[in-house]
């Protein structure tokens, strides 16, 4: 009895990793990758490095709307969401910098090359996954929804335009 019983058990822990992605989910992921942002930032400022680099946005943009494709995401919707994405990106960099004009800080950041942007690209992979499991699963985002996304996407450095900017791209994606 004790086999069945953990068997059973081991099968309903199983399924809850192909469980559907909610909104709050996804919005709390999407707050995650914006959070790198200020480290990103900071390296860039310690590095002399300029926080525009229209190559590595090409990039971005290009990965997303591949794996958008292997999800079953129109492509154009979710490139319009990641370039919304990168330019609320770039508006948090720009107002952490000019931060730093005054207040600068000894903290150190995390490695670009080798923490920042490989926890960016995990993101960018789990915000394409999580946005085509919530739409395949019927879920829809309506404006009413804002008030939770503004709540959970809460970085310092953005404004309510930024989070409409990027919850309006995010209510346009599609399903092929």
């Amino acid at each position: 009895m004790f086999r069945i019983v953990s068997i059973f058990a081991a099968i309903l822990l199983s399924c809850n990793s192909f469980a559907a992605s909610t909104a709050q989910e996804l919005y709390s992921t999407i707050n995650l990758r914006l959070s790198y942002m200020e480290d990103v930032a900071l390296y860039k400022n310690n590095n002399n490095k300029a926080i525009e680099d229209k190559e590595r946005e090409l990039i971005v943009i290009k990965s997303a709307s591949l794996l958008a494709e292997k999800e079953g995401l129109d492509q154009e919707s979710v490139i319009a969401f990641f370039s919304a994405q990168i330019s609320v990106a770039k508006a948090i960099q720009y107002r952490y910098r000019a931060d730093l004009l005054s207040k600068p800080t000894d903290q150190e950041p995390r490695n670009l090359d080798t923490v920042i942007r490989p926890a960016l690209i995990k993101l960018g992979k789990d915000i394409n996954i999580e946005i085509a499991r919530y739409l395949r699963d019927g879920g829809v985002f309506p404006q009413q929804e804002f008030q939770v996304f503004e709540r959970t996407v809460n970085s310092r450095y953005l404004t309510r335009a930024d989070k409409e900017m990027l919850f309006n791209a995010l209510t346009k994606i599609r399903l092929k």
